[in-house]
């Protein structure tokens, strides 16, 4: 990846957004906030801006990028929704859910975001500053998190600055984001399927669609295999420092990420501390988790601590990238 490029920072707005179109089409890559997390954004019927998105983040080119599109019409101009597909479309959009779905017959989707699948994994954005982008550039783009691949993603725009600066075009800021973790998935293809938990709960799909949603193979969740979405690589949203799970006390040498008032034994002797959340909130928790993560990673512990949290809600998502933050790499 050749870096280099004059990475302009610009205040969100009109002129802003107008920019970020002018940017999209020209082939550039640009950084905006959506209500999860910054997202770094290409034409997604562009190969050459897809393939150069690749190398900035140094993702893995068999792991898929959403489209993300202003709104339901255009939305089913790459997708064909079924529905239940639909249903789920027209209860949470705009907002932090993306669906995947067939493509349309002439889907203008490039095959390199697709990574050859038959699929195309779609999101309607709930934030302002990207609804405003996708309006002004007029078509779908792609958008993965705004970080090198494999980093934790970024809940500010200093966070994609640190990463990508010099490898992107431009980065637009919209200040902090509000939900923190990424959209959940769900694929549309037979019965729905959970293969992403996120920023919207099973509980709430599960309600709207009068059915338990059904759970992706084991095979799925390897680093071996072509995920069937993105964000479903094993070894993911990774920092720097060793993550040890479910801890009960705090090592020499080791920050403790938090949840909840519990004080554990060895907090004294912590290189750090962040608490996702005093009040054990888990939407408090998921907004404060990559830019936390971050934080810790930054002092350079010799691991990093993490106290239980819930599986329920938004906890689900929350663990779901603590366990691939902590795989072995």
């Amino acid at each position: 990846m050749k870096t280099g490029l004059k990475t302009l920072i610009l205040p969100a707005g009109h002129a802003a957004a107008e920019a970020a179109a002018r940017r999209l089409a020209a082939g550039g890559l640009v950084a905006f906030p959506t209500e999860t997390v910054y997202g770094l954004g290409a034409d997604a019927a562009n190969a050459t801006a897809i393939a150069h998105l690749y190398a900035a983040k140094g993702r893995p080119a068999f792991n898929p990028l959403i489209a993300h599109v202003a709104e339901l019409a255009a939305a089913q101009a790459i997708g064909r929704f079924d529905d239940r597909a639909l249903r789920l479309a027209e209860a949470f959009w705009p907002g932090p859910l993306t669906l995947v779905v067939p493509k349309t017959e002439g889907c203008p989707v490039a095959d390199l975001a697709t990574a050859g699948l038959d699929t195309v994994a779609i999101r309607v954005p709930a934030h302002p500053v990207a609804q405003a982008i996708l309006r002004a550039f007029g078509g779908a783009v792609v958008a993965p998190s705004a970080n090198i691949s494999g980093h934790v993603s970024p809940t500010l725009a200093s966070h994609v600055e640190s990463d990508l600066a010099g490898r992107i075009d431009l980065i637009v800021d919209g200040g902090p984001v509000e939900v923190g973790v990424e959209s959940t998935i769900v694929g549309c293809l037979n019965a729905p399927m959970l293969l992403r938990p996120g920023g919207l709960s099973r509980e709430r799909i599960e309600a709207v669609l009068g059915a338990a949603l059904v759970r992706p193979p084991a095979e799925a969740d390897s680093d071996d295999s072509q995920p069937l979405a993105p964000g479903m690589l094993a070894s993911h949203y990774a920092p720097r420092a060793h993550v040890r799970l479910d801890a009960h006390d705090v090592a020499p040498g080791e920050a403790l990420l938090a949840f909840g008032p519990a004080r554990l034994p060895g907090l004294d002797a912590a290189t750090a501390v962040m608490n996702l959340s005093l009040a054990a909130d888990l939407d408090e928790a998921a907004a404060n988790l990559f830019g936390y993560l971050r934080a810790l990673d930054a002092k350079r512990p010799r691991a990093i601590a993490v106290m239980a949290i819930p599986e329920e809600g938004l906890g689900e998502a929350i663990n779901d990238r603590l366990r691939r933050a902590a795989v072995a790499r």
